[in-house]
């Protein structure tokens, strides 16, 4: 079948799903959600072959004519050749032999090197649906993977993309996650930089959480950039914060991620895989892990934090990376400030002043920098804590990121109190006396999302005591900020409706 293309103007996050009219579906035999093969009948080049989409079906006339074919605007970033009113031949196609190997392992069966190097590339070319891919998770949530899969996984991933070269020796810093307030990397990449080592920082913007660090670091710079600056980039400082999202690299695990995202799994299988593929791809040799333990958590206790660092180490060994884990609690945020804004705001203040602390932040952030310093023969084993701290109270760590925000593009002369917060705010105070005996993570959360965040980087929340703070009523212990009065009464209702994250010790065991 032969049809004519009608751009659809608009996105939809999906660069599989074409529309056809359903007169023309009934011509082809095909119901919505199948595969059909698509090429452009003009295309002369040998290596312009089908490509498998999905169909979706339009049964009102409206959208597609008899002789039409939908494309949307995902679809055309990355086929050039196809433009308004070309000519596509249309035929249906089989599911892919890696489907039966998805169905192998829902049937809790192992899976061969080459059945999972078959799997990726089919999710990458398109041959594989939404749907089957998230039967593929869902297996794996289930049934798990053993050590020879997750390093197989990990490879075929790595192998999908870009893999980059910035030197021999190359350092990283990754966190499982789970903990409000983590902007430890912008003290870290920093540290590390300033005594000599290369660290490439490539993160995530926020999935689950207020703030990524790639979104607080754009407060202060770009992040996004093409290899060849980035090459520049890590070339002249050894160093870089970006968001990872701009290259090229492990497409087929940002396939993967989307599709957990919805599901809310994350199953180790997968997660273990995710991280070192994002790390070889940026050529990294040594590595230390982030491992936040606690309620709220991927890790709720110590064990099982312990369980999962063992086998990370494995499987990083197996695929050429030296890792080390770190078991970090996770019972309250990392400083007391959560948000893009806020976090680059207190990460800076740090940075130029060690006296201001937060301990917390310190704390943390020189205890894993010191793991590297270690690991990158700068420091004698037990000692990188102790030079990481001196290259941060000696300025050398603020005077390497002056340099990295400048080279990204950003204002290296720019001041904490210069960055900008949301207008609209609203403080909470302490309605009676006592000591603080825990501080909830999770009600963070979901204040600091009602109020914009990570969309809106000046929104946050500031959390003035924490646990262990003796308080007296009245004591300031809680600000809300939001560039916007609507989003501002909905974090203000969540806080009001749940106590807030702030709970005071006292006789009363609990409120039923």
């Amino acid at each position: 079948m032969k049809l004519k293309v009608k751009v659809m103007n608009y996105e939809t996050g999906n660069k599989k799903d074409v529309i056809v009219n359903y007169n023309d579906s009934l011509e082809l035999g095909q119901k919505a959600g199948e595969r059909i093969r698509i090429k452009n009948i003009k295309s002369k080049s040998i290596e312009d072959k089908y490509w498998v989409a999905i169909l979706e079906i339009d049964h009102s006339n409206s959208i597609v004519q008899p002789g039409e074919i939908g494309i949307s605007l995902d679809i055309l970033k990355e086929k050039k050749d196809i433009k308004e009113g070309v000519m596509l031949s249309i035929k249906p196609a089989d599911p892919p032999e890696s489907f039966m190997f998805i169905q192998k392992k829902i049937k809790a069966n192992k899976l061969t090197g080459e059945e999972i190097n078959k799997i990726i590339n089919d999710a990458v070319s398109g041959a594989l649906s939404r749907i089957e891919l998230a039967a593929f998770i869902t297996a794996v949530a289930i049934n798990g993977m053993d050590n020879d899969e997750m390093t197989a996984l990990t490879l075929a991933e790595a192998r999908s993309g870009e893999i980059f070269n910035f030197g021999t020796d190359v350092f990283d810093k990754h966190s499982t996650g789970g903990v409000p307030g983590n902007k430890v990397s912008l003290i870290i990449v920093p540290i590390v930089a300033a005594a000599g080592l290369t660290i490439p920082k490539s993160s995530t913007r926020a999935i689950t959480s207020p703030s990524g660090t790639a979104d607080s670091m754009e407060v202060l710079a770009p992040v996004a950039f093409e290899y060849e600056k980035l090459k520049e980039i890590v070339s002249k400082e050894n160093a870089c914060i970006i968001w990872g999202g701009a290259l090229n690299t492990a497409p087929a695990d940002n396939i993967l991620i989307e599709i957990e995202r919805p599901l809310h799994m994350d199953p180790i299988g997968l997660m273990i895989p995710s991280i070192l593929t994002k790390k070889l791809s940026l050529g990294v040799k040594k590595l230390v892990l982030d491992i936040p333990c606690g309620p709220g958590t991927k890790f709720p206790t110590a064990n099982n934090g312990k369980e999962f660092a063992y086998i990370f180490k494995e499987i990083a060994k197996n695929v050429g990376i030296e890792a080390e884990c770190a078991l970090t609690l996770a019972h309250q945020p990392i400083g007391h400030a959560i948000g893009p804004a806020l976090e680059a705001r207190e990460a800076l203040t740090l940075l130029m002043d060690y006296s201001v602390g937060p301990n917390s932040l310190i704390e943390k952030s020189t205890d894993l920098a010191g793991i590297l310093l270690e690991m990158g023969g700068k420091a004698q084993h037990g000692m990188g804590q102790t030079l990481a701290k001196e290259i941060l109270r000696s300025g050398k760590a603020y005077e390497k990121m002056v340099k990295i925000i400048e080279a990204q593009g950003g204002n290296h002369d720019i001041q904490p109190h210069e960055i900008e917060i949301g207008p609209y705010e609203k403080e909470f105070h302490a309605i009676k006396a006592g000591h603080i005996t825990e501080v909830n993570n999770k009600i963070i959360n979901l204040i600091a999302k009602a109020a914009g965040c990570p969309h809106s980087k000046k929104s946050g929340v500031e959390i003035f005591k924490k646990q262990g703070a003796r308080i007296k009523e009245g004591d300031l212990i809680f600000k809300i900020y939001s560039d916007s009065q609507t989003k501002l009464k909905r974090a203000e209702k969540i806080y009001n409706s749940t106590g807030g994250p702030i709970i005071l010790g006292g006789m009363m065991i609990e409120r039923i």
